[in-house]
C-alpha cells in the first residue's frame, strides 16, 4: 500500500524547500531582541519600583524582588514543559504568539500595581505565561535545515544579549521621562508589537495533522529522552546556574576590590561590556567554534577556557583586571548557551523539539534557586573560593562534555529522506 504524504513525518526544510527561512529566522531573532529589551526596561530598577510602592527599606525592597523572582522561577519550571507538549502538539509559532502575547500582562500588572507583593504576581504571570526564549528555539529549530542549527540558534540567541544590554538604557531614559510606572507602560508595546510581526512574517510550522482531516490529531511519537539529550540540559543547567551566580557576586567583588560603598558605575560598566561580548560571541564566533565535526573539541576549549578566567577572576587584585576576567567569562558562557540548544535540537526528533526545550527550559529554571543561593554561599565563605570553585567546575566539565558528548549527525540527504512506495 503506497504511504499518503500526509502520514509522513515532516522532513528537514532544505533551502530550496524553504526559501525563506532565513528571514524567519532573522524576524523570530529581531522579536526575541526585542521582547528582552522591553522586559530589561524594568527589571534593573524593580528593587527602586518596589520602594515606590511601599517597601519599608533598601533590604524590604530587595526581599521583595527576590520573592518575585522566586515565585517567576517556580512558575517556569512548572509549566515550561506542558508548553513545550502543547507546541509540538498545536504548533511551535502558536506557543510563541502566546508566550509573547500572554507576557504583556506582566507589565499591566507591574504598572498598575500598589504593593510590592504585587510583583510577585506580575513575575508569577511572567514565568507561567511567557518563556518566549525557548519558545522561539523550538520554532526555529524546526524551521531552518539541520545543516543551519547552529548559526539560527546564535542569531536567536544574539538577539536576546542584545536586547538584555539595551533595554537597561532604554529603561532609565523612559524612566526619567514618564517614571517607573509610566516606563514599563511604554515597555509593554515591545512583546505586542513582536509578535505582531511573528504572526505576520513568520510561516506556520507543521504539526501532526488530524485523522482523515478531521476529529483528533493523530499521536504524537514517544519522546526519548537519550543521553546524549540528559548531558546537553545538563550543561545548559550548569552555564545558567553559574552565570546567575557570578552575576549576584561581582557588584561585591568589585566594591572590595575598589575600597568603596559605591560600586555601581563599575559593575553597570561590567554587565554593559559583557552584553556588548555576549552578543558579538553568539552572532560571529560560535558559528564558527561549533561547526559540525567539532562540537566536542569546541565546548571543551570553551570550558578549559572559562576555567581559566575564574582563576583570573579568584587572583584579580584591581578592578581592570576583574573586568576583563568577567568578560572572557561572560564570551564563554554565551557561546555555550547556542551550543547547548544546538545539541538538544540534534538529539530529539523534530516533531517533539518543543517538548525537548520545554523540559530544558523548566530545568533551566532551577538555576534561578541554584544560582543566588550558591552567591550567598559564597559571599557569606569567600568569593575567591567560590572562584576558584567556578574554575574547578568548568574544568571537569570540560572532561566530561569531551567524553560524553557525539558530534551531530550529518542531516539526511534529499534522496535519503524521499519516501518508497510499496
Amino acid at each position: 500500500m503506497a504511504t499518503r504524504p500526509e502520514d509522513l513525518p515532516a522532513a528537514a526544510p532544505t533551502a530550496a524547500a524553504a526559501p525563506d527561512y532565513r528571514i524567519a529566522v532573522f524576524v523570530i531573532g529581531a522579536a526575541v531582541s526585542m521582547t528582552s529589551m522591553s522586559f530589561n526596561v524594568w527589571y534593573p530598577f524593580m528593587p527602586l519600583y518596589a520602594l515606590d510602592l511601599g517597601a519599608t527599606s533598601d533590604a524590604d525592597a530587595v526581599f521583595w524582588v527576590g520573592v518575585a523572582i522566586t515565585v517567576q522561577g517556580v512558575a517556569r519550571l512548572l509549566s515550561s514543559a506542558v508548553w513545550g507538549f502543547f507546541s509540538d502538539r498545536y504548533g511551535r509559532k502558536l506557543m510563541l504568539l502566546r508566550a509573547m502575547y500572554l507576557g504583556s500582562i506582566t507589565f499591566g500588572i507591574a504598572a498598575l500595581a500598589s504593593e510590592p507583593w504585587h510583583l510577585s504576581l506580575a513575575l508569577f504571570c511572567q514565568g507561567f505565561f511567557s518563556g518566549f526564549v525557548p519558545a522561539s528555539v523550538a520554532l526555529v529549530s524546526v524551521t531552518v535545515p539541520d545543516s543551519r542549527l547552529a548559526s539560527s540558534l546564535s542569531m536567536v540567541t544574539g538577539g536576546q544579549y542584545l536586547g538584555t544590554t539595551l533595554g537597561p538604557a532604554l529603561g532609565a531614559g523612559l524612566a526619567l521621562v514618564f517614571g517607573y510606572r509610566g516606563a514599563i507602560a511604554v515597555a509593554a508595546a515591545g512583546p505586542l508589537l513582536s509578535a505582531t510581526l511573528v504572526l505576520l512574517k513568520v510561516p506556520r510550522d507543521r504539526v501532526a495533522p488530524r485523522r482523515d482531516g478531521e476529529g483528533p490529531r493523530a499521536a504524537l511519537e514517544p519522546f526519548k529522552a537519550t543521553r546524549q539529550f540528559v548531558v546537553s540540559v545538563a550543561l545548559l543547567l550548569a552555564v545558567y546556574s553559574i552565570l546567575e551566580l557570578v552575576r549576584l557576586a561581582t557588584p561585591i567583588a568589585l566594591k572590595a576590590l575598589k575600597g568603596s560603598e559605591d560600586a555601581a558605575g563599575e559593575a553597570g560598566l561590567t554587565f554593559s561590556l559583557a552584553g556588548l561580548v555576549s552578543a558579538v560571541s553568539v552572532l560571529a564566533l560560535t558559528p564558527l567554534v561549533f561547526r559540525r565535526g567539532r562540537v566536542r573539541a569546541g565546548l571543551a576549549g570553551a570550558c578549559a577556557l572559562g576555567g581559566a578566567a575564574f582563576l583570573a577572576l579568584a587572583a584579580a587584585d584591581r578592578v581592570p583586571l576583574y573586568i576583563a576576567a568577567y568578560l572572557v567569562i561572560a564570551l564563554v558562557i554565551s557561546a555555550l548557551v547556542p551550543a547547548s540548544n544546538t545539541l538538544i535540537a540534534s538529539s530529539v526528533t523534530r516533531s517533539r523539539r518543543g517538548t525537548g526545550f520545554g523540559i530544558a527550559a523548566s530545568v533551566q529554571a532551577l538555576s534561578f534557586g541554584v544560582g543566588p543561593l550558591g552567591a550567598a554561599f559564597f559571599a557569606a565563605v569567600s568569593l575567591d573560593l567560590g572562584f576558584l570553585v567556578l574554575a574547578g567546575l568548568f574544568f571537569a566539565l570540560g572532561v566530561v562534555l569531551f567524553a560524553a558528548v557525539r558530534e551531530p549527525a550529518e542531516p539526511p540527504t534529499a534522496a535519503a529522506r524521499a519516501p518508497t512506495a510499496h
